[in-house]
């Protein structure tokens, strides 16, 4: 009788552990459609003011408050300016407000990394952490818009590209701080103490993850597009007077 108790609950404890388990992998899978990825994101604009007098500097801010999963995405679409290309300006009778000149958007050059002894198409990409907010400033919406007096809305639409991975690129130092770690401890000199080894050991990694901490660029696969998630923010108004 007490061998069955035993089993019984042995066997319950092993059901709660693969329970656990189970529940613990479903937490941690990263999402694998476009929809559920940016699922929460939210598209804010912002002005310090409601109204500006004409020919005056109009600042503008776009935030991007993420979801509960963290959003790779390329560093040109949410961390400069060309954020702002897709701007949309209409005036109190619906008409669009048409760019005077184009905004710049940086160029999404290709990178090669290596990964398992290949070569792997990349682009420079920007991790949005789950429940974190990033802001992208335009210094002046009036260097590329012309607005007369009147009253005008704004929005933007923009077509977000997510990946599902990254890698990350080692930095020259930290490659040469790594091979110095391998041959201090491949020396076998009796005059050097472990003690030694150690400590040398302990110096060169500090300064490797100083490094790390300081690089944190990361590299987005090509081949690792999820596909283009269309994102609308709010819209605000603004008189110009």
């Amino acid at each position: 009788m007490r061998t069955f108790k035993s089993l019984t609950l042995l066997y319950l404890f092993l059901i709660f552990s693969m329970v656990g388990c189970i529940t613990s992998l479903q937490t941690q899978s990263m999402p694998t459609d476009v929809t559920t990825a940016t699922s929460g994101v939210i598209f804010s604009l912002s002005t310090p003011k409601d109204a500006y007098v004409s020919k005056t500097t109009i600042p503008l801010e776009l935030s991007i408050q993420n979801g509960k999963f963290d959003l790779l995405a390329p560093v040109v679409n949410v961390a400069t300016s060309s954020a702002f290309a897709q701007l949309r300006i209409t005036d109190t009778d619906g008409n669009i407000v048409e760019p005077k000149r184009s905004i710049p958007v940086p160029s999404s050059a290709e990178v090669l990394i290596e990964k398992d002894g290949k070569s792997v198409q990349c682009i420079q990409g920007l991790e949005l952490k789950a429940a974190t907010t990033q802001v992208v400033p335009l210094e002046d919406l009036q260097k590329y818009y012309r607005l007369e007096k009147g009253s005008y809305t704004i929005t933007l639409t923009m077509a977000l590209p997510v990946y599902r991975d990254f890698l990350k690129k080692k930095h020259p130092e930290v490659v040469e701080l790594e091979e110095e770690i391998k041959r201090i401890e491949d020396v076998t000199d009796a005059h050097v103490s472990a003690a030694d080894k150690r400590s040398a050991v302990n110096d060169l990694q500090q300064q490797i993850d100083f490094l790390e901490k300081k690089h944190k660029d990361i590299y987005l696969p090509i081949k690792s597009l999820l596909g283009e998630a269309v994102l609308t923010s709010n819209s605000i108004t603004l008189t110009i007077e």
